[in-house]
């Protein structure tokens, strides 16, 4: 058995969805073969006693008391796995947004040299930050909207006149750090480029301004690490503006579209491009690289390294109609990653 320590919660906006993971992942990790612990993270950061899994339907049932001293609550994780085999132990950090994906679990983890599925310190913090991501894509020549950046301090009358001239209206304005959508918003004019860069601000102390691509945005599962493999497109369609919080969680009116259906030709030519992106950000274990699509060209969105894993969510359903895998399998998969990546990871060579 592989003891198996799923840790979700965290304190980011993204709390309770990845709560709604952690409940599907419980659900559908193979008992036969995974001795399961669950750990809550409340929104300051504290960790909770680790609990056995049990049937419930309600993913706040997950919601555990913590201690109230930070390190405290860290060490009785610590207690917990200190004398278990390591390589029998598996960490599933099923946090998302900042604290689970941008590199500072991961960090955590690296330094208690345990295993852990998905991406490493520097992939989970660059493809967390949206500027470094795009920069990097610019680097290495791959196809994004036009964009400019902006900390608190250089938010101003001279920012806003350079979007207008090199950008264009509309744009969409987002927190540098943040997921889910949350803090984003579509500027067509620019007195909603002021209310909207002050309101990202809230989330992140750097803003990003793009240009708003008219096309369909697409979503790929990308699973691996040498020669990773891309799944088939999936995409939603909405009456939003744009793939908002709302639109992605909430609204009845969001529709489906699994698989999206392309040309053939477009269909292979995304998939390769879906992994170059991967690959550019030094992707290993999986991701889910969100693209627009637009007359027969792409251009990359961003790189979720740590993708919701709801019943809605597109992960592993892309994977299922693309690979023949099942949830179960699919989390099998992930964690076979994980330990490989742990077998050649520096501190245990």
């Amino acid at each position: 058995m592989i003891n198996t320590y799923l840790l979700c919660g965290g304190p980011s906006s993204e709390h309770d969805i990845s709560l709604r993971s952690a409940l599907n992942i419980s659900k559908n990790l193979n008992k036969d073969k995974y001795k399961l612990k669950i750990v809550y993270v409340n929104k300051k950061g504290c960790f909770s006693k680790a609990f056995d899994f049990y049937e419930t339907d309600d993913e706040f049932d997950l919601v555990k008391d913590c201690k109230d001293n930070l390190l405290e609550s860290i060490s009785d994780f610590l207690l917990d796995i200190k004398d278990l085999d390591k390589d029998k132990l598996m960490i599933i950090p099923c946090i998302h947004g900042t604290y689970g994906e941008d590199g500072t679990i991961q960090g955590f983890l690296d330094c208690l040299d345990v295993a852990y599925i998905g991406n490493g310190l520097l992939s989970s913090s660059v493809c967390m930050d949206k500027v470094t991501a795009n920069d990097i894509f610019e680097k290495n020549k791959l196809s994004q909207a036009r964009y400019l950046y902006a900390k608190k301090d250089s938010f101003d009358d001279n920012f806003i006149k350079k979007c207008v001239e090199y950008i264009k209206f509309p744009m969409i304005v987002k927190p540098s750090a943040n997921g889910s959508s949350v803090g984003v918003n579509k500027a067509e004019n620019i007195e909603d480029l002021k209310e909207y860069g002050k309101e990202a601000l809230k989330y992140d102390e750097k803003i990003l301004v793009e240009e708003a691509i008219r096309g369909q945005e697409v979503e790929i599962a990308v699973i691996g690490d040498i020669n990773p493999k891309a799944s088939r497109p999936g995409a939603y369609t909405t009456d939003h503006v744009f793939l908002d919080y709302d639109a992605k969680y909430f609204d009845k009116s969001t529709k489906e579209a699994l698989p999206y259906e392309m040309d053939e030709d477009d269909e292979k030519r995304l998939k390769d491009f879906a992994i170059k992106c991967y690959k550019a950000c030094d992707c290993e274990g999986f991701a889910r690289v969100d693209i627009f699509y637009r007359d027969h060209d792409f251009f990359i969105n961003e790189i979720n390294t740590f993708p919701g894993f709801t019943p809605s969510s597109f992960f592993a359903r892309l994977c299922e109609i693309s690979f023949g895998l099942n949830f179960t399998e699919v989390l099998d998969l992930l964690i076979d990653e994980g330990f490989k990546r742990y077998k050649k990871g520096v501190l245990n060579d």
